[in-house]
């Protein structure tokens, strides 16, 4: 379960909740099975009231905020296979270095030699004979060069030879091995209280209502002179005004039909703000001695209308608190 898993399961065990359907004890018993650990570790879990997250550090309970869920890093691209650029052919000349005869330009050189000594015999035999058959006749010499064969240049074939590329090496790729999973840390104990304490609000259309009474001081005793805490729940929406005290009576004789009560407190007028507020009357009211133990409280407005002391709605008891200032 992920932190979005857990929160939308909250928000149907509230709504369960508002609806009467879980009680407070099996809310705060669902919302405990909402912790969960994180990737670090660390154990993570709902606030019963508020929807919070908090944190285990290892010692206590703090609120934070959870990490979002990671995003998984893009596979990189693989390598590129370069292939090898084979090496420029070599250019080599035909018969150069085979180990078979004389090299061209050996042969070349005797040719040439053979040639000059050969043209130099046949100018010799030519001039002796001349001077032999002729004697003083009067010749017209040819010129050497004209009597001089043209050489002959030998020709050169080249043989390139065919060379074998080499295959291209070969990329090893070494694969990197994926961390290891951290171990998972024992889950510490829930927090007591899971979160803020659940408080159930009454779930009761537009009015102003009264969800408590309580005296001042709170232990009241015979003799004292008191007054009283009223706890107001104004779900309105907007400030309401009110003249209102607080009435109380002597049971069992007064709690039949609640019309005679013992006394009363002064008349207050107060604005009431939305939502929960808690305001105190005066202490006038003394309790002598003689009066039984079973006293109930009442918090009245006058209504505006009829102008008639009308009971608050309450939440719980009627409207009826009762308070015991014998001990």
């Amino acid at each position: 379960m992920n932190f979005q898993d857990a929160e939308k399961t909250y928000r149907n065990l509230k709504e369960q909740y508002a609806a009467g359907k879980l009680t407070d004890e099996e809310l705060e018993a669902q919302v405990a099975e909402l912790s969960h650990q994180d990737a670090q570790g660390h154990w993570w879990q709902l606030g019963v009231e508020s929807g919070e997250w908090y944190m285990h550090d290892g010692q206590k309970w703090n609120k934070a905020t959870p990490p979002t869920a990671p995003v998984a890093p893009a596979a990189p691209p693989p390598a590129p296979v370069v292939p090898a650029t084979p090496p420029p052919a070599p250019v080599a000349l035909a018969g150069r270095g085979n180990g078979k005869g004389l090299s061209a330009p050996i042969l070349i050189g005797i040719i040439a030699l053979v040639a000059v000594v050969a043209i130099l015999f046949v100018v010799g035999g030519y001039f002796v004979i001349s001077g032999v058959l002729g004697g003083s006749a009067t010749t017209t010499p040819t010129p050497l060069l004209a009597l001089l064969p043209s050489p002959v240049i030998p020709t050169i074939t080249l043989e390139v030879p065919t060379d074998t590329p080499l295959p291209p090496p070969t990329i090893e790729v070494t694969a990197t091995p994926a961390p290891a999973k951290p171990t998972a840390a024992k889950k510490p104990a829930s927090p007591t209280p899971a979160g803020p304490t659940a408080t159930k609000t009454p779930n009761v259309p537009p009015g102003v209502y009264v969800t408590n009474i309580e005296t001042i001081p709170v232990q009241a005793n015979i003799g004292d002179t008191i007054g009283f805490k009223v706890s107001f729940l104004n779900t309105t929406g907007s400030i309401q005004t009110y003249n209102w005290y607080v009435k109380w009576y002597q049971c069992p004789e007064q709690c039949q039909d609640f019309k005679h009560s013992q006394g009363e407190t002064l008349l207050m007028n107060s604005n009431l703000a939305t939502g929960t507020s808690a305001l105190s009357t005066s202490e006038n009211i003394n309790l002598r001695a003689g009066i039984r133990c079973g006293l109930i409280a009442v918090a009245t407005y006058i209504d505006p209308v009829n102008q008639l002391p009308t009971p608050f709605q309450a939440t719980k008891n009627d409207g009826h608190f009762p308070f015991t200032p014998c001990h």
